[in-house]
């Protein structure tokens, strides 16, 4: 236990000293009251966050925020000594705190609810959307918790296959609708046509539980966005990222007003003072994989992005670190004319998934505005293939309005080659990654707190 201690310890500052009584060390009662002293401000019954200072034994031990096969990894350990904790460093926690809890996390069970096993496939797997392959039989599922943003989930289900050539997963999450009216141009009530906006513009410099409060209906009139979902991977080798290795999503979140720590601050009047995602050194990078339902599914392509180092300051600050490989994303905004109205529509004036593929516009006549009702909706994307290496992830999701819920499946292969994406060269490595869901949202996405495992069963 002192080796363990003093690894834990290696790279802080001094011992703050004691501050919980600990009695008897390394019981449950013990623990809660360190959870209680240390986090409770952040993280009590009331909170939006994934860990709660409420938690029973059972929920801790489930919940993959402790790692009882390598203690050190507990999340519950390194957090409160890190910086990338969105609390900061927690100086009251101490070395007794430390022992104390290290203690209780090495007697539980190992949960496994951070480790995603792949499983070698037998015969040929698609991207369909549907797990109907017999090797999905034998894959077991994770339950990997989410939470901070306004998704219906709080958990995804992930199960994963491999072969010599392929990687493919398949993730499941609750959403009480599908959103896909992205945007649309829609005719007012005076009869003029505007192109909706994907929300109302939050007040700069408050964060998003402010923004949303703490009961938001995330398809409530005035959202017009769609579904979405991202998976970013560490990329090893060269371009190792040292912060998403420990602390996953959290070690890409920067917020100015929180001087670089994790936060979620709006400031759409000045993006350089709003919370952006990047790496901490020009040589890392981590890639993302980034799903948009109403402009790549009926492509079956998942975009194929990363996230990179970037200063505030530098150009593209809406965007902050996050680009895409060689290529093009397949969509772009469809031509509006000066008073706001539609020009152009797809082949039907309906707008179907609220987006048409280029191939298929047709120019808008007057007399075919002018007879549409008020309330009605134009779609307002134009849709493409995407190309380049930027298309390298095969993806698509099908929706189940009876189960509500999403199902999501996504091929790629093991080794690419490009210097922003992951290789799954090596299967004795295990992979670290994390998991966002957007649910009719631009960017308050639902992330895991978890830093999660993806390792090969050879």
């Amino acid at each position: 236990m002192a080796l363990l201690v003093g690894a834990l310890w290696a790279c802080g500052s001094d011992d703050p000293g004691p501050t919980t009584p600990i009695t008897p060390e390394g019981t449950f009662a013990s623990v809660t009251k360190i959870l209680q002293d240390d986090c409770s401000s952040c993280h009590g019954a009331g909170s939006t966050r994934s860990f709660l200072v409420t938690m029973d034994s059972a929920s801790l031990v489930g919940s993959g925020f402790i790692n009882p096969t390598d203690v050190a990894q507990s999340l519950l350990l390194f957090k409160p000594r890190s910086t990338t904790h969105g609390g900061g460093v927690i100086t009251s926690f101490s070395v007794a705190d430390s022992v104390a809890l290290a203690s209780w996390i090495a007697k539980q069970p190992a949960s496994g609810a951070t480790q995603l096993v792949a499983v070698r496939a037998i015969g040929a797997v698609g991207a369909d959307g549907l797990d109907s392959e017999d090797s999905w039989r034998n894959a077991k599922w994770l339950a990997a918790r989410i939470g901070g943003g306004w998704a219906d989930a709080t958990q995804v289900y992930l199960k994963a296959l491999y072969d010599d050539q392929y990687i493919y997963l398949f993730l499941k999450w609750p959403d009480d609708v599908a959103s896909y009216k992205r945007q649309p141009f829609m005719k007012q009530d005076d009869g003029t046509w505007r192109k909706m906006p994907a929300k109302p513009l939050p007040v700069d410099g408050s964060d998003w539980d402010t923004y949303m409060g703490k009961a938001f209906n995330e398809e409530a009139r005035g959202l017009y966005y769609e579904d979405k979902l991202a998976i970013a991977w560490n990329t090893y080798g060269a371009t190792t990222s040292p912060a998403f290795e420990q602390s996953g999503c959290a070690g890409l979140c920067h917020d100015p007003s929180k001087n670089g720590s994790p936060g979620t601050t709006y400031y759409y009047s000045d993006q350089k003072r709003a919370a952006k995602k990047y790496t901490n050194a020009p040589t890392e990078i981590v890639d993302l994989w980034h799903w948009k339902l109403v402009r790549q599914n009926e492509y079956g392509k998942m975009d194929d992005q990363f996230v990179r180092n970037w200063t505030v300051g530098d150009a593209g600050a809406a965007d902050g670190g996050r680009a895409s490989d060689v290529g093009t994303g397949g969509y772009s905004d469809a031509l509006a004319a000066a008073d706001g109205s539609p020009v152009y529509r797809g082949k039907s004036i309906a707008p179907g998934l609220f987006a048409y593929p280029k191939a298929d516009t047709v120019r808008l006549t007057t007399a075919e505005r002018d007879a549409l009702p008020i309330g009605a909706m134009i779609a307002s994307m134009w849709t493409a293939p995407l190309s380049g290496t930027r298309a390298d992830i095969d993806g698509r999701g099908y929706y189940s309005p009876t189960l509500k819920m999403w199902n999501y499946e996504i091929k790629r292969k093991r080794v690419t080659g490009d210097a922003n994406d992951v290789q799954f060269d090596d299967l004795a490595r295990a992979y670290k990654f994390g998991i966002a869901v957007f649910d009719n949202a631009q960017i308050e996405h639902s992330w895991s707190p978890n830093v999660l495992r993806l390792v090969f069963q050879r």
